[in-house]
């Protein structure tokens, strides 16, 4: 038998790094950017890190009392924790702030949280035998509550949201949350702690003081022997993101990996004191574990049991490695973990030179080489798609629609409906954009990345449009739809665009407060993208709109601390600046033609601040009017 069918058990006292987390932990979850940590804590706080560096970047607050649990959304955008009291707090993770004071959500303990895939809904568990579903919009509760009549201790959306698993006191219940109805009982007469989904739904793994099993979703069976036959008392269980291996907390204040295919351990990795929580990477490579000695402690997963096609030359771990950038993430070779893979790269179909003026903006020069080519062949119908782009970028929007009709006139294209959307939204006409996008979605032949490209097109035209917030929820869909994926790298990336194009409005309307609101916004978005250039990938929204994606993080950064310098926020302009300098890399750090001028500036208005939002009633003039304010009868966003 090979030593990769049989592995060495690999045994470990000391971890690659801890983390001190001021209370035991009462949660721990990765973030999809895979840059960052949540933690729940006793002391009353949840806490976000930066894993690269192992800082504290933001501290959550919530009522003072001990968290019991913690739950992160699939997107990264909403923590909720509860604490021994029965309350729930949630907290935008962008902004740090609280979405709402903290609410009564049962009468006695809760003893676990979950978001839906979606993020819309929050499934709270009580050892009151109840589990109640919450809107994340209103944190109002959602439907009759669902009485599992035993002690609840773990409930699980699985990854489509289609069924939800609840561990309770007596057994393991499958749920429909649409309609409230029961489908399956598992493990009946067996008190079960915890239990996991794997990945791809297919698998369902439970745990209790002796066993932890497998169960097939398909049949809801138990599949194979146990896994694990022992004092195992499973409080908690993971699995990685290719559903081969099982980490689990064990009584002997330990955490163990087993293998899925064989039920063999693989590693076990000592602790000082109970690990009560563990969790994976996204990348499948580490494990991090926390309990009552109040620190999260780093383990490397063996190499051997790393998911399939993840590159062994890579970095240990990016988080462990301070030259380690997010960008990264991006030229490495991609892995099932994290899907990470070009984002589109080279869809439209234009010669080079065409490309090139484009994404320079010199539009007159691109304008006559499509004017060559349609002169050399009056049936080219990309060239005249090509030319309705131009066009439209130079605001020249009837002979933009024009030249779009007779692209599809003369034949049907991907290029031709998208350049007749924008063209469309240009005119304020979002029904009939819409239904453009829509024809040139029956041309992406399956591919995904090229419909996840299209769908953040339709997104920036109807923002060009003024539908500003519906622009935004489609960017947000697209990245919860996906969040372990390029397609979510492409959707921050587009998000922190569309932040700082609001601020550059605020300021146009003389109203520096709201734009440093949306110029804060673009920053907490885009904390993790590189501080540098972005990567020539998405040079297709460049060509398409001109889209300025230069060193997206620093230009939200520069034009945040301009606007509150004439918000007459001076006391934030520091904190800002100083933000800015803490987090810039040293690519960043060495440019310094902006910070002298930024200095000069200050320095004037040191002493006589403006007033801030010199116009207030142009100033409310929000995201939400914005969407309906400048679209004609013919609007009918989808």
């Amino acid at each position: 038998m090979t030593e990769e069918a049989t592995p060495r058990i690999i045994r470990k006292s000391t971890p690659v790094r801890e983390f001190d987390n001021l209370g035991a932990v009462a949660g721990v979850a990765v973030f999809p950017d895979r840059r960052r940590m949540a933690t729940g804590s006793s002391d009353g706080m949840v806490r976000v890190w930066d894993l690269k560096n192992g800082v504290i970047l933001k501290e959550l607050e919530g009522r003072g009392e001990a968290m019991r649990g913690m739950a992160l959304s699939r997107d990264g955008r909403l923590i909720a924790g509860s604490d021994c009291g029965g309350y729930v707090n949630a907290w935008d993770v962008d902004t740090g702030r609280a979405l709402i004071p903290a609410f009564i959500a049962h009468d006695r303990d809760i003893s676990s949280m979950d978001f839906a895939p979606d993020g819309t809904m929050l499934a709270t568990a009580s050892i009151d035998h109840t589990i109640k579903l919450w809107s994340t919009d209103t944190w109002q509760l959602q439907g009759q509550l669902i009485n599992c009549q035993f002690y609840c201790h773990c409930v699980r959306y699985s990854p489509s949201g289609e069924h939800l698993a609840i561990a309770t006191y007596q057994d393991i219940q499958i749920w429909d949350p649409s309609t409230r109805q029961c489908i399956a009982n598992l493990a009946q007469g067996v008190q079960s702690l915890a239990i996991v989904w794997t990945a791809d739904g297919t698998r369902l793994l439970s745990g209790d003081n002796v066993f932890i099993r497998e169960w097939d979703t398909s049949t809801w069976k138990q599949v194979g022997p146990d896994i694990w036959r022992g004092n195992a008392t499973a409080w908690y269980l993971d699995v990685n993101c290719n559903g081969t291996i099982v980490a689990s907390p064990t009584v002997d204040n330990r955490v163990r990996l087993w293998r899925l295919s064989d039920r063999r351990t693989i590693a076990i990795f000592q602790h000082f004191d109970f690990p009560s929580y563990v969790t994976f990477s996204l990348d499948g490579k580490h494990i991090l574990a926390g309990g009552t000695d109040k620190k999260i402690s780093e383990w490397a997963v063996p190499e051997h049991a790393w998911p399939e096609d993840t590159p062994k030359d890579e970095a240990i771990h990016e988080a462990s490695h301070p030259d380690t950038e997010a960008q990264d993430s991006d030229t490495k070779a991609s892995h099932p973990c994290t899907k990470t893979q070009d984002f589109a790269t080279k869809t439209l179909d234009m010669s080079t030179a065409v490309r090139n003026a484009c994404i320079s903006g010199d539009l007159p020069s691109a304008e006559e080489l499509l004017i060559q080519e349609i002169d050399a062949n009056g049936n080219n119908y990309r060239a005249y798609a090509n030319r309705s782009i131009v066009m439209a970028r130079k605001l020249d929007l009837d002979h933009a629609l024009d030249d779009a009709t007779k692209s599809i006139g003369i034949q049907p294209s991907l290029m031709g409906y998208v350049s007749l959307g924008i063209a469309l939204c240009g005119k304020k006409k979002a029904r009939d954009a819409n239904q453009a996008f829509d024809l040139a979605s029956t041309f992406t032949d399956g591919n995904s990345k090229t419909h996840h490209f299209l769908y953040l097109v339709k997104a920036i035209a109807l923002f060009n449009a003024n539908q500003h917030a519906d622009a935004m929820r489609r960017v947000r869909q697209l990245a919860t739809a996906y969040p372990n994926s390029g397609t979510a790298l492409a959707c921050r990336i587009v998000e922190v665009y569309l932040h700082i194009q609001l601020g550059n409005n605020a300021l146009d309307r003389a109203c520096p407060t709201a734009a440093a609101d949306h110029f804060t916004a673009a920053v907490n978005t885009g904390t993790f993208l590189p501080k540098s250039a972005i990567h020539s990938r998405y040079e297709e929204f460049v060509v398409l709109f001109g889209c300025d994606f230069t060193s997206l993080w620093q230009t939200a950064n520069q034009k945040r601390c301009h606007a509150l310098l004439r918000a007459g926020k001076l006391a934030e302009v520091f904190e800002a600046y100083q933000y800015m300098a803490d987090m810039s890399d040293e690519t960043t750090k060495a440019s310094l033609d902006w910070s002298l001028s930024f200095m000069k500036e200050l320095s004037t208005f040191q002493g006589h601040a403006p007033n801030a939002d010199a116009t207030p009633d142009m100033c409310k003039y929000d995201d939400e009017n914005d969407s309906i304010s400048d679209i004609d009868s013919n609007s009918d966003i989808s």
